[in-house]
């Protein structure tokens, strides 16, 4: 069992060992899940986001085109806005 502390601004360490194990590096989402035993931590991968589509598998994007989104998104926001001088 591993066990961290969580500091005054709310912020917890994952264990290196469980990072490594579950392929959590910086940045990675972590979605805190209640359930009746407390708190369960969850990196939001595509296994997790997929669990979600249920009935609506054939209707709903893919976690992978929904990658390709954010992706074109991203390059969009990056790019440099140019401005007419009025």
């Amino acid at each position: 069992m591993e066990s961290s502390t969580l500091t005054t601004k709310g912020q917890l360490l994952v264990p290196k060992r469980l990072r490594i194990k579950y392929g959590i590096q910086p940045g990675k989402r972590i979605a805190l899940v209640e359930s009746k035993q407390g708190i369960l931590l969850r990196p939001m991968d595509e296994s997790f986001i997929d669990q979600f589509v249920g009935k609506y598998k054939n209707s709903a994007p893919s976690s992978k085109e929904v990658k390709t989104w954010k992706k074109t998104d991203k390059k969009l926001e990056d790019r440099p806005v140019k401005r007419k001088h009025q």
